[in-house]
Formats: structure tokens, sequence, C-alpha cells
């Protein structure tokens, strides 16, 4: 009986992603894995205008909305450094990104709750070449804190409005990819 508890549990543990505020200790590899990205869920940010706002990668460089009508699709990840799923993922983004980057596409992940230093080493170890952001207080606001749980992978228009797909949890870059090439050809 014990065996069959642990196992649900585990089992439970594996498919849940991180919610915000949930510190997570140890190595990736100590971490939880959510293999079950959602796709059913409803956006709660669909529509919004993300034309207006202004951010900071992590290397310190400015940006405003304009960066969405540069490409018909941006990839927007809410991910924080101590999600496993998150930084499992990212890899695998990095991946999709350096396939896809001279399609109409780009990706901009938003670190959520997170220290620079801590996403800077992150960003070198995993070798990380899409954009990082950490300082975006409408970004936060309006997008982030409706979320209670990363990984969110959304996506923006070239008009720079948050469209209705979704992937709720970690994903597969095959997944990734899957959902870039449909919507792209809408």
């Amino acid at each position: 009986m014990k065996k069959t508890i642990m196992i649900v549990l585990m089992i439970c543990l594996v498919l849940t992603g991180c919610q915000k505020g949930e510190a997570r200790q140890g190595s990736v590899a100590d971490q939880e894995m959510n293999s079950g990205a959602s796709m059913d869920e409803e956006n709660p940010v669909v529509g919004v205008d993300l034309s207006g706002i202004e951010m900071k990668d992590i290397e310190g460089n400015s940006s405003d909305g304009s960066i969405f009508k540069d490409k018909k699709l941006t990839v927007l990840n809410l991910w924080a450094t101590w999600c496993g799923p998150c930084v499992e993922e990212m890899p695998e983004f990095e991946e999709v990104w350096q396939d896809m980057k001279d399609q109409d596409v780009q990706f901009i992940g938003l670190a959520i709750d997170s220290d620079a230093n801590e996403i800077l080493d992150l960003k070198k170890n995993l070798k990380i070449t899409y954009p990082l952001i950490s300082e975006s207080k409408a970004l936060t606001e309006e997008i982030a804190s409706q979320f209670d749980y990363v990984p969110v992978t959304l996506f923006v228009d070239g008009q720079g409005k948050v469209i209705d797909t979704i992937i709720a949890g970690g994903t597969s870059g095959k997944n990734l990819k899957a959902s870039i090439e449909g919507l792209l050809n809408e």
C-alpha cells in the first residue's frame, strides 16, 4: 500500500509545474519535471496589447513593444531559474530557436522572480542565445501576474497582441515547433 501511495505521489509531482514563489533547491536533475504540457487551458491574457511596453534584457539592453513588429510571431516563455521544468525545456527552446530563427518568428524568455546573476549564469551554461528579459514592470504586471505557475509559453502576434494559443507547463522542442509552424501557417 505504501508503495502504491508513493508511486501516485511521484507521478503527481512529475506532472505539475512550478508554482511562483516556490523555491527549488538542488540541481536540475533533483527538481521536478513536467512532461505533460497542456494547450487546452484557457489563456487569461489573450488580447493583451504589449506594443507599448518597455523592457530590458539581462545584458542591460533596452527595448520596447515595437520588437513584436519585427516578426509575425513571438514566442514568449515565462520561466524561473528555480523551476526545474523551466530549465529543462530551455535547451530545446534554444534548439527550436536556432532551427527557426530565419523564419518569421522570434523568442523572448521572461524570467520571473529570478536574480539577474543567476539568469546570466544559466544563459551562459545552457548557451542560450535568444533574449532573456528580467526587467519589465509591464510584462510582470500584465502577463506574469496572471499565472500562478511557470513555465508558460505564450504567443504574440506582429501587432503585439497575445493570441489565444498557450502552452501551460513544460513542453518538448517537437511540440513547440509544431505549435509555431501551425501558427505561422494560419
